[in-house]
């Protein structure tokens, strides 16, 4: 702890102030969550855009639909100024009359018609930028999960370390009195005596136990240890140190293959 120290004179008291310690902050865990808080965004974003494509497929829907009625239109148009032209031609003033009016709609119609396949366009346009957008977004999902479970296994390391670190003391204290126990029978006179045990039977019952999840981290060791506990090993290794038998079946070892040819 850090202490400030302050004195006052003329009949004031010395006062201390104790400041915590404020440890640095961690790179890795700012890092990861910078990196999920920036995900998140990327997600929300992610969410906005489907929500405009949706908009925007019905609008473009929409819009396809109004470019066919003005299809419809100029089609009709240009029908009416072909059923005009030969009497308006001829001389006749009402057909030359419908005839004007037809060109103008064809004319409006065309229009129309063009303004409407350019809204068309470009809300096609806009949708495919938006949907190669979803796609470049849509990788953060999986980025924004990994980032969670990152953070959490930061978490579980830490607490790991805690206990790692009282299993540690625990097998060395347990190992101890294993080499206290060989070198005990080694001074009876009986060297043969529990020669085999030892906490690495501890590492092989752990690893063999996560070789079922994981069959290509951890070493699978033999049957025994697929099926006992390491406190079952050890009994039969004490129990065959001292002419006990601990058969399981007509026939079975008392201690695993490996172990009855392995020296200390």
């Amino acid at each position: 702890m850090k202490k400030e120290s302050k004195e006052k004179t003329n009949g004031g008291a010395k006062a201390e102030i104790e400041l915590p310690d404020i440890a640095p902050p961690d790179p890795v865990l700012a890092a990861v969550q910078a990196e999920m808080a920036e995900a998140e965004r990327k997600c929300r974003r992610l969410e906005a855009v489907e929500q405009e494509l949706g908009i925007l497929r019905g609008k473009i829907k929409s819009m396809e639909t109004e470019r066919g009625r003005h299809t419809a239109t100029l089609e009709a148009a240009i029908e009416q100024r072909r059923s005009y032209a030969f009497s308006a031609a001829d001389g006749d003033a009402e057909a030359a009359e419908k005839l004007s009016r037809a060109r103008a709609a064809q004319v409006e119609a065309s229009l129309a018609l063009e303004d409407s396949q350019s809204a068309v366009d470009e809300g096609r346009r806009r949708f495919e930028a938006l949907e190669a957008e979803q796609v470049g977004l849509a990788r953060y999902l999986g980025w924004r999960d990994a980032m969670k479970l990152a953070k959490d296994v930061l978490e579980e390391a830490r607490k790991i370390d805690v206990h790692l670190e009282g299993f540690a003391a625990t097998l060395a204290g347990h190992q101890e009195k294993l080499e206290r126990v060989r070198q005990l029978a080694q001074d009876s006179g009986r060297d043969q005596s529990f020669r085999t045990v030892g906490i690495r039977q501890v590492m092989r019952v752990f690893s063999t136990r996560m070789a079922r999840i994981w069959p290509l981290e951890f070493e699978k060791f033999s049957k025994d240890y697929q099926e006992k506990t390491y406190g079952q090993i050890l009994k039969m290794q004490i129990g065959n140190g001292i002419g006990v038998a601990l058969n399981t079946e007509p026939g079975s070892e008392p201690t695993t293959e490996t172990e009855l040819n392995e020296a200390v």
